[in-house]
């Protein structure tokens, strides 16, 4: 254990804290509703009133850490998912296609030719990611082709319907518009 878990609030050190803090409230000003009462001016008293402030500050200070990590958490996100709506918009038709089939397919993870050059564009572009049972720096090729998953941030940016117009296009508009690579007639949307 380090010093920076104590300041962590969902570890254990935190709930100590608020253990301690909630029963030294009780027994330093319950007044006559606690049966055990301490007095800050004994020995004893003095010295459980000091660890007892120095838990209700260690809380506080948990409790402002937490609230200020969650607060720049929202506010990365939604810088994150407003980079990631301006790489939508700068996509090319052929790279629409590739992303276009997650949810035609319905499906998480695509085979893709990893050489392929809109394939690599969306990789670069952090839109793509290899997916891989053996780590992250190997991945297993499959002929010519190898696994391939949406980054999950881009995929909840997307509506596909919108972004897409799956609603007005028939399914022969979409079918002469699917990348070339990919076998035709696999639909599950």
């Amino acid at each position: 254990m380090s010093i920076k878990d104590i300041f962590e609030i969902k570890k254990l050190p935190s709930v100590f804290f608020l253990v301690i803090a909630v029963v030294g409230i009780f027994i330093f000003y319950g007044g006559k509703y606690v049966l055990i009462k301490a007095d800050p001016k004994t020995t004893i008293g003095f010295y459980a009133y000091i660890i007892w402030l120095l838990s209700c500050g260690l809380l506080i200070t948990n409790i402002i850490k937490y609230i200020m990590t969650q607060i720049r958490m929202f506010f990365f996100t939604i810088k994150l998912k407003k980079g990631y709506r301006e790489t939508l918009q700068n996509l090319d038709a052929h790279e629409v296609s590739v992303i276009r089939e997650f949810f035609i397919q319905n499906r998480h993870a695509l085979d893709f030719p990893y050489d392929h050059s809109v394939i690599t564009g969306l990789i670069s572009k952090d839109v793509l990611f290899i997916t891989s049972s053996l780590g992250s720096n190997s991945f297993v090729v499959n002929g010519g082709n190898t696994t391939f998953t949406m980054n999950k941030y881009m995929r909840s940016v997307i509506n596909p319907n919108e972004y897409f117009g799956l609603e007005k296009l028939t399914r022969e508009e979409i079918e002469q518009t699917r990348p070339h690579f990919l076998k035709n007639g696999i639909w599950n949307y």
